[in-house]
């Protein structure tokens, strides 16, 4: 499967390919941290009602957009406006409401973003946010996501970044001649070669909203839920995706308090360790960590436990949950999130219906790969434990 938009460690289509093959026509699968939307794009093309809930912004936008049939032609056209519109606007007689009077952020577009491609970003984004030029929100999140590909990408394209796409961003030039306006067609049609909208059987649903909470789900009303839950200690993925969301509407601000926020975010916990986690902490000699850690992973299990006590509720009975973790690694220790996921789906009251062990082949590891020079992270993501629950009561 192609795919529309960057994104590092997406659920292996095989995976959800699975799942979703099992069930009927009409039923419902529940994405709660739906990330780079690889379930809703598989449920989508298989005649399944797909729903997703996540909190990072660009991750709702990827999602939406590569689940839902869109018309091809009207996209095209609705770019050539976009681009004729941005070329004929001044970018410094426009006003950016969330930009331009915010310090921070102004200071991150000057540090990550050449002026030429400052100048013609704020112009791209007055006609898709500010004075959005249509009405059609699915025509305007195609080309907001065809505008974010060449911001979030391995080379500097529209930044001044490198691995951006990998969630690792580092400055490696301070000059750039890259055209957004000429590089855009040809991303509109990756886009549009990738989502392959004729497949589309079944548009899928999203929210922006907290996997731990799952406000807009009716008790008993999935199927199935089929997820990843971010990985402790793994990829911060809003330090890639900021560069894309303050385009977007979005501050610096705003976008660090999603990142405390999420499932995963190296926090520590504000309350009492959560019921369990002191005796799997023994049990996975994990005491051997220093007391902020252990709060970092004890935050971690709440997590997990508020997000599966959530999947038990919106589950019907005999309902099945599938999550794809890896395990983490800290100051060299060890972290087994798939027996800390175990815990919290038993804390839940789900009960374990099975658990294989994946190994990540090289050719579809989207981050770099473990052979490379002082990759840690590559070292500590080799497999993948895909866990199996079922609502039994």
């Amino acid at each position: 499967m192609k795919h529309i938009h960057p994104f590092p460690a997406r659920m292996a289509p095989e995976i959800a390919l699975e799942r979703i093959l099992k069930m009927n026509a009409g039923q419902v699968v529940l994405d709660p941290m739906v990330g780079s939307g690889m379930v809703l794009a598989v449920a989508a093309r298989n005649g399944i009602r797909g729903i997703g809930v996540d909190l990072d912004p660009l991750a709702r936008l990827v999602s939406r957009t590569c689940s839902t049939r869109i018309d091809d032609s009207k996209a095209r056209s609705a770019l050539v406006q976009l681009i004729s519109r941005a070329q004929m606007t001044d970018p410094r007689k426009i006003c950016l409401s969330w930009m331009d009077d915010d310090k921070e952020t102004l200071a991150f577009v000057r540090y990550w973003f050449g002026a030429k491609q400052i100048a013609q970003l704020r112009a791209l984004s007055y006609h898709l946010i500010e004075r959005p030029l249509l009405e059609n929100g699915r025509i305007l999140r195609v080309l907001m996501v065809s505008l974010s590909r060449l911001i979030i990408s391995k080379e500097p394209k529209a930044s001044l970044a490198r691995d951006t796409a990998h969630s690792r961003p580092h400055r490696t030039i301070k000059q750039n001649e890259f055209d957004i306006f000429d590089a855009l067609p040809d991303s509109l049609e990756h886009v549009l070669s990738a989502l392959e909208s004729d497949k589309i059987a079944v548009n899928s649903r999203t929210f922006l909203g907290d996997g731990r909470k799952l406000a807009n789900i009716r008790t008993s009303s999935v199927d199935a839920v089929v997820t990843s839950p971010p990985y402790l200690n793994a990829i911060d993925y809003m330090r890639g995706h900021k560069f894309s969301l303050i385009w977007f509407g979005y501050r610096v601000e705003d976008l660090r308090r999603i990142r405390t926020l999420s499932i995963g975010s190296e926090r520590s916990a504000n309350a009492e360790v959560a019921a369990g986690f002191e005796l799997a902490a023994k049990e996975l000699a994990l005491d051997r960590l220093s007391s902020r850690h252990l709060r970092v992973l004890a935050r971690y299990f709440e997590d997990l436990s508020a997000q599966l006590r959530q999947t038990k509720r919106v589950l019907k009975l005999g309902g099945s949950a599938c999550y794809v973790i890896g395990n983490s690694e800290i100051r060299g220790i060890s972290v087994a999130n798939n027996e800390l996921l175990k815990r919290a789906g038993l804390t839940a009251g789900l009960s374990v219906l099975s658990e294989t062990v994946r190994k990540i082949p090289d050719k579809n590891r989207y981050l770099p790969l473990p052979s490379q020079v002082g990759n840690a992270l590559g070292k500590r993501m080799r497999t993948e434990h895909v866990l199996e629950f079922i609502k039994a009561a």
